[in-house]
């Protein structure tokens, strides 16, 4: 275990009125993460942060910290806040890597999601865990979108996006490259093939 990122962790003084947690758009359940990570459950540290936000590496990486969690540490007010993110990367990278993502009976409901960047990566996740058949219908070659194509490697490793897709994979979604949606094949025809919900998730125009 990296002595860093203990250290960094046991700065944390688990506030009752957690302001990091207030700075978080999605609510991360910061201050409960580190608690829980110090007391030896890193891997129910790493549940608890992918079931709030299944996307919990990417945002570690790739976040405005500054401004959000670390940027309403306490600390910060007089020194260094805590370095959030690198204790939430810590521990995702190390849950992801071995986790067993539990699916619920499967209901035979088909759900087509239109894009395979955040939001698409996000729905899909959720909604396969709760026994949906989906299908991601993706315009390029590989999944991602903004995150694979608009921010550089050095930021975010695309190795993590091919990660992603392989756990996707183990939950049972399906991907359809190299499928425009809006063009040849349009929504309806998505529903006359018998979906019965169709997520839009086109996100930004990518040149």
């Amino acid at each position: 275990m990296a002595v860093h990122v203990v250290n960094e962790a046991k700065r944390c003084l688990n506030c009752k009125k957690p302001l990091c947690r207030t700075g978080c758009p999605i609510n991360t359940p910061i201050p409960m993460m580190i608690q829980e990570f110090l007391n030896g459950g890193i891997a129910e540290a790493g549940e608890m942060v992918f079931e709030n936000n299944p996307l919990s590496i990417v945002c570690s990486l790739v976040c405005d910290h500054e401004k959000q969690c670390e940027g309403h540490c306490i600390l910060g007010k007089k020194g260094a806040p805590v370095h959030i993110s690198s204790i939430e990367n810590y521990i995702s990278s190390a849950y992801f890597d071995q986790m067993k993502i539990k699916r619920e009976e499967r209901k035979n409901k088909r759900v087509a999601v239109i894009g395979s960047g955040p939001a698409g990566i996000t729905i899909s996740i959720i909604l396969a865990k709760r026994g949906y058949d989906v299908t991601i219908f993706e315009t390029r070659e590989k999944i991602g979108g903004v995150l694979r194509y608009g921010i550089p490697a050095f930021r975010l490793p695309k190795s993590i996006l091919d990660n992603y897709k392989e756990k996707m994979l183990e939950l049972g979604i399906r991907f359809r490259p190299n499928t425009t949606i809006g063009g040849a094949i349009g929504i309806d025809d998505l529903f006359r093939d018998g979906y019965l919900s169709v997520f839009v998730g086109t996100g930004v125009r990518i040149h």
